[in-house]
């Protein structure tokens, strides 16, 4: 019998998704859905933006007091994301 070259649809997309490096933009999406899920709705209407890149997670918000509050929980959301997504993709978090 010959060798085949045959992949799996998932296992192409993967790979597709490094050679193109768009892997942190997939996974910016999940991280959006995973910090509404995880943070209260409070804190999630006062977040102006999520970017994530190269496992870093860039939170910024508009008020200074759900700044603090984020820095003092940081170690409890990363844990909380990284739960939600089911992988330790974020090794990082900035509040800004």
């Amino acid at each position: 019998m010959r060798p085949t070259n045959e992949n799996s649809i998932g296992n192409v997309i993967t790979e597709m998704l490094k050679k193109y490096r768009l892997e942190d933009g997939l996974w910016s999406a999940k991280i959006e859905q995973a910090w509404a899920n995880c943070l209260s709705e409070y804190i999630v209407q006062r977040t102006t933006s999520l970017v994530f890149r190269n496992g870093h997670l860039q939170v910024y918000v508009s008020s200074s007091v759900i700044r603090k509050e984020l820095l003092m929980m940081k170690a409890d959301i990363l844990n909380q994301l990284n739960e939600e997504l089911g992988s330790d993709i974020i090794q990082e978090i900035s509040v800004l």
